[in-house]
């Protein structure tokens, strides 16, 4: 019986958010009536998210420039640091950790924000005057999502290999041109289009469970504070698992990675 009812849970939870991602998904038509709401949410998930990855990016590449000079230098391969940097950005810490970053910043605002209009009953005061509230609330937030995440997972990216070429020419003696020579071989569109793919997606998932967990919430404040700590932990568990995902379906390339 302990068994079963999580189990059971589960799958009514599952099917509440394919009801609601249906919703959403029809409420898609008449999105561009809200495009003023739209510009606001890409502000909010953009724009201002942009100082804190800027500080998670420098501090990750530099960490990121340090620990790799000093492996391959056991080895003699210093020389592949550049190309490395850059495909680890590009590919999985770029779009990564700035998802999980504006999940921290930006997902759990919306679940705190759409759950305290929840219990205050201004939800259902939208549905009386007519108002969807899937339109009016999620889609602005999950288009917003899916366009605004690519642009800060490439800044992410692009701040982190800056970062960690400083850190590994200027500190630890890697020559400029050996660094940017093999970034230039390695990364190419295909780093970009890994980084831009998986980076909407990420947009979309952390959008949709925020809005999700805060369309649930019934009770009084502890049901902000629960669904504010249901999207951060179901959103950063669902990006590393769509990670994964997008990483076995997505082609490899970088076939060109010489000394």
């Amino acid at each position: 019986m302990s068994f079963a009812r999580p189990v059971t849970q589960s799958v009514f939870v599952l099917g509440d958010f394919s009801l609601f991602v249906a919703d959403t998904v029809r409420s898609l038509r008449h999105f561009w009536r809200r495009k003023g709401l739209f510009l606001k949410q890409c502000e909010f998930i953009g724009v201002t998210s942009l100082p804190v990855n800027v500080v998670a990016a420098t501090f990750l590449g530099g960490v990121l420039g340090y620990q790799l000079y000093v492996s391959f230098h056991y080895f003699g391969a210093e020389a592949l640091l550049g190309g490395s940097v850059g495909v680890s950005l590009f590919r999985e810490l770029g779009p990564v950790i700035s998802a999980i970053m504006v999940t921290g910043r930006a997902g759990a605002a919306m679940a705190a924000e759409i759950a305290s209009m929840r219990v205050s009953e201004q939800i259902d005061a939208l549905e009386v005057m007519a108002v969807d509230p899937h339109e009016y609330l999620v889609a602005p937030r999950v288009v917003a999502g899916i366009c605004m995440m690519p642009f800060i997972a490439v800044f992410f990216s692009v701040v982190g290999s800056i970062a960690a070429a400083l850190v590994s020419c200027g500190i630890m003696g890697l020559d400029v041109a050996v660094f940017i020579s093999q970034y230039r071989k390695v990364v190419d569109a295909m780093e970009v289009i890994h980084c831009v793919t998986k980076a909407a997606c990420f947009g979309l998932v952390l959008t949709w469970v925020g809005c999700f967990n805060g369309f649930r919430a019934f009770g009084g404040a502890r049901a902000v504070g629960l669904a504010t700590r249901s999207t951060v932990v179901a959103s950063c568990l669902t990006i590393l698992l769509s990670d994964y995902i997008l990483t076995s379906f997505l082609p490899f390339g970088f076939a060109r990675l010489v000394l």
